[in-house]
């Protein structure tokens, strides 16, 4: 355990007065403290580089400031500063944040604890992993347990300790090996160095068998492997089974996302638990289970575009794209062109007549106003999405995603259940004037949820074609 850094009293960064100690931990301390300025009560987390026993735990912290930086979510503390002080034989760094005020749920007294007021704080628990994991890219807390959640008075939970966060690509593309996570709580995949969002979900059924039996799960009954959820609760059939899901010790038998979890458990969704995620829960019909047999995907694949922009990682359990902007390319330049060369037609000739005849013909030449005008604004929005406009496709073992943004805001998206997917490939839509437009697309029933961009070459859309339907296939 590492030494206390500060005493009460003292001022940090002619600012801040700490006013009580919060916790220690094995790399950093927290403190309460007051902010002089803004006269609110805030938390510093302190490390300190001479205590610090590795690297590694600089590099935590450091991440945990950056991303505590990027989220705002009302059940997540909000970062408020970051800074480091140099002394004569030590640098120490500062995390400070909002204070969440309320008690932890490893304190809460267990006669507190019905069945149905568990079930409401794995609701809002999921509320935030649902936050975090439809973030670009999703963030992992990696250390999910009742300690590090806050039971506000008003009954709110808030999540704290992103000290252990990790981003879901860096960990899948750069194959983490960072051991970091909680006994009892941590996914059997955390000893290897591996995480997911799945990992998290781990994190949150052990959590609640907690709040269940006021005892770690460590300690519980186990049968093959798992811990017996039945032996050492007394909840319905249905929360048994969601909670057996969710501790599920192979990552691939687990809810794969919070999304999925918060449904099955409002009773939105069908999960069947002894399918798991091998078949019929993650393929879920015979469409996808007949691809591999059928010849589609052999027909499907092709080669990697050499000269592609597109970014591609594929592992076991997801499968995703990020199609850039065609910055400025000549395509782009297109959409420009038309945009300014249809808008100085309108503001050229056909407003001008509008002013200058008469009444009865201002009708029709206002109704030629307003389609060029349209014309004209549908051409500025393509240059814009064409210069500063992203592309992101993601599919695991559950579900899939199409996120479109602009300037990292996303302003729209797509997602489905794979389970749901009754066919996959081309759309050829014949206009009346004869001419064929293909769209890219992934049908749920006659929904159509199309994946092709004007950022996006020919080549490149049957190649994602091929990969997508090879990995759900597998």
């Amino acid at each position: 355990m590492i030494e206390e850094l500060h005493h009460i009293g003292d001022i940090i960064h002619d600012r801040y007065r700490i006013t009580s100690l919060l916790g220690k931990g094995g790399m950093a301390i927290t403190y309460a403290a007051a902010d002089i300025q803004s006269q609110h009560d805030v938390a510093i987390k302190v490390l300190s580089l001479r205590q610090a026993s590795q690297w590694k735990a600089i590099e935590l912290f450091e991440r945990e400031a950056k991303v505590l930086a990027s989220l705002h979510h009302p059940q997540i503390p909000q970062y408020l500063d970051y800074f480091y002080i140099d002394l004569e034989s030590d640098r120490r760094f500062y995390l400070v944040q909002e204070l969440i005020v309320g008690e932890s749920l490893a304190t809460l007294a267990p006669q507190r604890l019905t069945e149905a007021s568990v079930i409401d704080i794995a609701n809002q628990i999921l509320q935030i992993l649902c936050y975090l994991q439809e973030l670009t890219p999703p963030v992992i807390h990696r250390d999910l347990k009742p300690q590090n959640l806050i039971r506000r008075p008003d009954g709110a939970i808030a999540l704290v300790d992103f000290g252990a966060v990790q981003d879901i690509y860096r960990n899948t593309v750069a194959g983490g090996s960072t051991f970091v996570g909680t006994y009892g709580y941590m996914a059997p995949e955390q000893f290897r160095g591996q995480a997911s969002c799945a990992s998290d979900l781990y994190g949150l059924g052990a959590t609640l068998l907690f709040l269940l039996t006021q005892r770690s799960p460590s300690d519980l009954p186990q049968s093959r492997m798992k811990i017996d959820v039945r032996a050492c609760t007394n909840i319905s059939p249905q929360f048994a089974d969601w909670l057996e899901q969710a501790i599920a010790p192979v990552a691939e038998d687990r809810f794969t996302s919070a999304r999925l979890a918060l449904e099955v458990l409002e009773g939105k969704s069908v999960f069947t638990p002894q399918l798991g995620n091998q078949l019929g829960n993650r393929v879920g019909n015979s469409y996808l289970a007949n691809l591999k047999a059928s010849g589609e995907v052999e027909k499907a694949r092709k080669l990697k575009p050499l000269d592609t922009r597109i970014e591609y990682e594929r592992t076991g359990d997801r499968l995703t794209f990020k199609i850039p902007s065609l910055g400025y390319r000549p395509l782009t330049w297109v959409f420009g062109a038309l945009a300014a060369g249809i808008y100085w037609g309108l503001d050229k000739f056909i407003l001008p007549h509008i002013n200058t005849l008469g009444l009865l013909s201002q009708i029709p030449l206002g109704f030629a106003a307003f389609v060029v005008g349209l014309m004209s604004l549908m051409c500025a929005v393509l240059f814009v999405y064409a210069l500063i406009g992203n592309v992101l496709i993601e599919i695991d073992r559950q579900t899939f995603r199409i996120a479109w943004h602009l300037l990292g805001i996303r302003v729209g998206r797509e997602r489905g259940y794979n389970s749901e997917i009754t066919r996959i490939g081309l759309d050829e839509i014949v206009g009346e004037n004869g001419q064929k437009t293909t769209h890219y697309a992934i049908w749920r029933g006659e929904v159509k949820h199309r994946f092709d961009s004007i950022l996006m070459e020919k080549e490149e859309m049957d190649w994602i074609l091929g990969e997508i339907l090879d990995f759900l296939s597998q």
